[in-house]
């Protein structure tokens, strides 16, 4: 059996290992135009800093581990054509033009930056970053700019800041409403907004307009008024890279991504597809949602990995939100839904706030109009991943907030034990 993978983020990489594991003699290939190995996705930004950096490999998905488990990994390949009724991919790269066969194919052709439509978007001095390539090339820049805008204010964004911010850049957020709408409530947003350093000039409620400049980047119209800067970084999302799939003539969503089952086969039965180009189904209502994150990929790989070799086991968590960073100091954990991803949903619901003032933690809890838990966030200086492990168990296992609530922080349950063993403590 012959599978092929285009793709080499998290959705592609965890296939080829996942169908390695079920079928130990199928011949498995990653076909990437990517040059450089694997790499966690937060925490990209470091090759800002050093860009020849391989400090974010991910090891079991390098190639000499990958080579080990007899996965091939064309990298500087190129997908020029696909044809669907010969199964097979037109491909080039460093050792020219061929064709590829393949029995199975895996999609994960992840998504294209969704840069606004604005003027000013093609001068030089204005970035993405799709992968740690476009982020080494951006810090091989860097040191001849000194002011730099970030457009966008999701965990890349911040992430990005924090990372310029440490190299003494004269950095500006931009923010069109406020910090990581999707995934926090409002007044947790708030809560991280107050602990991002004063250093970091945050731009609230402004969109831009334009990009300025003759010749290349020298600032952004915001409103009317400019914001002089060396460079401009639009760290504005991803729309669904659906180019191979149209050719294959695989079936395209509402949305924009490809539409998958539950073993993510398309509706070709020998394609599949993970990842950033695709419509998942939303875990509550079944309706189809786009979810560009790196471990809802990694998860939605092994699913395609175990299918495309034959494998019938049905993994039931491809499609949930389970992001964890660590930026400015302060842990940010988000679980399944916010109140705004269900409301696009369909789904009404409470939000319920903790705060711990001795551990200075804010944690939301999301609950639908049954009371049952399906997401939370927690920003907190440490420990944000133990709440984030308490938040996630209660809502993969359908529980009820009331009857199975957050374990009390720790020193409440000391006093508590102390109050009950000694007696009130005062």
């Amino acid at each position: 059996m012959k599978i092929v993978i285009v793709g080499y983020g998290p959705g592609g990489a965890s296939a080829a290992v996942a169908a390695r594991m079920f079928n130990s003699e199928a011949d498995i290939k990653i076909v990437t135009e990517e040059t450089l190995e694997s790499h966690r996705k937060p925490g990209a930004s470091l090759a800002l800093e050093v860009p020849d950096t391989s400090d974010l490999a991910i090891n079991d998905w390098s190639w000499s581990e990958l080579a080990k488990k007899r996965i091939e990994v064309l990298s500087g390949t190129s997908v020029i054509k696909g044809n669907a009724k010969s199964n097979s991919l037109q491909i080039t790269g460093v050792k020219g033009s061929s064709t590829l066969n393949y029995d199975r194919l895996i999609l994960a052709t992840g998504g294209i930056p969704d840069v606004p439509d604005i003027p000013g978007v093609e001068l030089p001095g204005v970035f993405t970053i799709k992968d740690m390539a476009d982020t080494s090339r951006i810090g091989k820049q860097l040191s001849g700019m000194n002011t730099i805008i970030i457009v966008g204010a999701g965990f890349s964004g911040l992430e990005t800041a924090e990372r310029l911010i440490s190299l003494g850049k004269d950095t500006h957020l931009i923010v069109r409403s406020r910090l990581m709408r999707r995934q926090l409530e409002e007044p947790m947003s708030a809560e991280l907004l107050l602990r991002l350093p004063r250093s970091l000039h945050v731009h609230t409620g402004v969109s831009p307009t334009s990009v300025s400049g003759n010749g290349k980047v020298d600032g952004l119209m915001l409103n009317g008024k400019k914001l002089e800067a060396d460079a401009v970084l639009f760290m504005t999302g991803v729309k669904p890279n659906v180019e191979l799939a149209k050719q294959l003539d695989v079936r395209i969503g509402p949305l924009g991504g490809i539409i998958i089952d539950k073993q993510m086969k398309t509706s070709n039965d020998n394609i599949y597809a993970v990842g950033d180009c695709v419509e998942v189904n939303d875990s509550l209502t079944n309706k189809p949602l786009l979810l560009p994150v790196g471990s809802v990929a990694a998860r939605a790989g092994r699913q395609a990995g175990v299918a495309a070799v034959g494998g019938k086991k049905i993994y039931e968590d491809t499609s949930k939100r389970l992001q964890y960073d660590r930026i400015f100091g302060t842990d940010i954990v988000c679980i399944g839904h916010s109140s705004t991803t269900a409301l696009n949903m369909g789904v009404k619901t409470s939000v319920q706030y903790i705060h711990d003032d001795a551990e200075f933690t804010k944690v939301a809890l999301v609950t639908d109009h049954k009371g049952q838990l399906i997401g939370g966030q927690v920003i907190a200086p440490r420990m944000g991943a133990r709440l984030g492990y308490e938040i996630l168990e209660r809502v993969e296992s359908g529980a009820i907030l009331q009857d199975k609530p957050l374990l009390k922080p720790r020193h409440e349950r000391l006093r508590d034990y102390l109050e009950t063993t000694y007696g009130p403590i005062r």
